[in-house]
């Protein structure tokens, strides 16, 4: 028989899945099969991971710590006293030779004494459990969670115990169960937490310059805008310092940075503080911060807070490691409070 009698015999099958096609046959035919069946099998993996990736359930996700009690948001009260101070009465002759100035009694000082009494309660939950969240959920341990990015040194103190150390402080000073395993996430995966279950603030520091792509960028302005996050950034030397900028800049372009007033509430509680500990100020000696509907977004650290937080504190006085540790429980027990209200409103359960 000739190669066009073959080529046009209609006993022969072509349809390659079939068993008996002519693919599958002759001396190659198993080879042929190992490599085909190996092909798809990866298309096959490559297309599900694809397929799960937009599938809601499968996203990822963060849970608050449950509060225990009914909810009580974080407060500050304020009393004032206030005191009249008596003074001395003196009875004049009217028609005495001597002059006596006598004020009128609007203009009578009056002593006026501030007494701020402080009751700070980290979270929500008045319970006699540990403090929490009405928006959390049961089980759950506090995790500080890192930014992870290509380029540069995302990592930078995290060996050194930085990460560890804050998590164990916060847990210890808000009464609060915490897991001292951090995590971290990409700047991608930020956009892919469900609504209402991001982490309410991520830690991004460095020392040296980072790359980032498109994606990222809409994928972290998701998270701020969308999912109510925050980002709490650390400066750990001067050439992290532009390209972070440029970043936030491309992130937020609606939104400038300004220097976080000493006074604001986020150096208030559960500490009060007297504004920014400067520590090694390698871009300023103040917090930037980026502020979008009525809410801090980002707080830019500009002196390498984290190396406060390592074993070694960095050097510094055990004063300055003190108010790195405060600021830091600060951010994180206010950032996670107004995620909380936020999700309750979400909820429809406020």
């Amino acid at each position: 028989m000739s190669a066009l009698e073959q080529s046009t015999n209609p006993t022969r099958v072509w349809n390659p899945f079939r068993a008996n096609a002519v693919w599958w046959s002759g001396r190659h035919g198993r080879l042929r099969r190992f490599i085909a069946g190996s092909f798809f099998a990866h298309a096959s993996i490559v297309l599900m991971s694809v397929l799960l990736m937009l599938i809601p359930g499968c996203r990822k996700t963060y849970d608050l710590v449950k509060g225990s009690g009914k909810p009580k948001a974080m407060i500050r009260q304020m009393k004032v006293h206030v005191k009249k101070i008596q003074r001395k009465r003196i009875l004049v002759n009217p028609n005495s030779p001597i002059v006596f100035d006598v004020p009128p009694i609007d203009r009578t000082p009056l002593n006026l004494r501030k007494v701020t009494e402080n009751v700070y309660k980290v979270g929500q939950g008045d319970g006699a459990g540990p403090a929490g969240y009405a928006a959390g959920r049961e089980g759950v341990r506090f995790r500080f969670v890192r930014v992870r990015y290509d380029g540069g040194n995302w990592d930078h103190n995290l060996r050194n115990g930085a990460d560890e150390n804050i998590t164990r402080e916060f847990g210890k000073r808000v009464r609060m169960p915490v897991s001292t395993i951090p995590l971290d996430a990409t700047l991608a995966e930020l956009g892919r937490y469900v609504k209402g279950r991001a982490p309410p603030v991520v830690f991004f520091c460095g020392s040296y310059p980072f790359r980032y792509s498109k994606r990222d960028v809409r994928a972290v302005r998701d998270y701020l805008v969308e999912n109510h996050g925050m980002i709490f950034a650390d400066n750990g030397g001067n050439r992290f310092h532009g390209v972070f900028i440029g970043f936030m800049k491309t992130i937020l372009p609606e939104v400038a940075p300004v220097l976080i007033p000493d006074d604001d509430p986020i150096y208030q509680a559960p500490y009060p503080l007297n504004g920014c500990p400067p520590l090694w100020a390698h871009s300023g000696t103040r917090a930037l911060g980026w502020k979008k509907n009525g809410r801090w977004v980002v707080f830019y650290h500009q002196g390498s807070i984290s190396d406060a937080w390592k074993d070694t504190h960095g050097g510094t006085s055990a004063e300055s490691a003190e108010q790195a540790y405060q600021l830091g429980v600060n951010i994180l027990a206010q950032a996670m409070a107004d995620y909380s209200e936020w999700k309750l409103l979400l909820e429809g359960k406020k």
